[in-house]
């Protein structure tokens, strides 16, 4: 998934960054005090100028651009931080991707990832046996079939024989199930 360039204007409120990009509870929070501790030196300045003296006024709005300044830095900075360790991590570790995918239910896109894995290194067994699963759940019976049975000419399948196994078990059952489907529609179609 590709990262969407954020627009400059977000970084101007502070917390707005952190609430449009993971609608943060906490940055609404921060967001929220920055809107009343602006509306205080605004009121103090301009509404009831008796209620704050001169030399108080100028420190409070010198220290709230102060704050503001710092708050919309540290989002930035934040920001990119994260999107760097998001996007290192998709990198580094494909096969949880494709995990994450799939638990999902985004199928199509898990099965892009496995089959990118194993034009790396065909004979990733963790990888085979997954793939024979998004096939079958994507009601591809005779390639995940295939698929297993590939699977389980590689040295070290043995690992996996209950897996495999219990793959195979599915997947019969998953035939059955559209073949009754059929012969049922086809009874009450008649």
């Amino acid at each position: 998934m590709a990262t969407q360039k954020k627009p400059w204007a977000i970084y101007v409120w502070p917390g707005l960054p952190h609430i449009w990009t993971r609608g943060s509870w906490s940055a609404l929070g921060v967001a929220i005090i920055a809107a009343v501790l602006i509306c205080a030196v605004m009121v103090g300045s301009f509404g009831w100028t008796e209620l704050i003296t001169p030399g108080v006024r100028n420190t409070l709005w010198a220290s709230l651009v102060v704050i503001w300044c710092i708050a919309g830095l540290v989002s930035a900075v934040k920001l990119r931080h994260d999107a760097a360790k998001d996007e290192t991590g998709k990198c580094e570790n494909p096969f949880g991707q494709a995990v994450n995918l799939y638990l999902k239910g985004d199928y199509y896109q898990a099965e892009r990832v496995l089959n990118n894995l194993l034009m790396e290194n065909p004979r990733d067994l963790d990888a085979s046996l997954m793939l024979a699963t998004v096939l079958r759940h994507t009601g591809r019976f005779d390639e995940a079939s295939r698929q297993l049975d590939q699977l389980i000419c590689f040295d070290g399948a043995e690992k996996w024989e209950l897996e495999i196994q219990q793959e195979r078990e599915l997947l019969s059952e998953a035939k059955y199930k559209l073949k009754d489907k059929h012969a049922n529609g086809m009874t009450i179609a008649s």
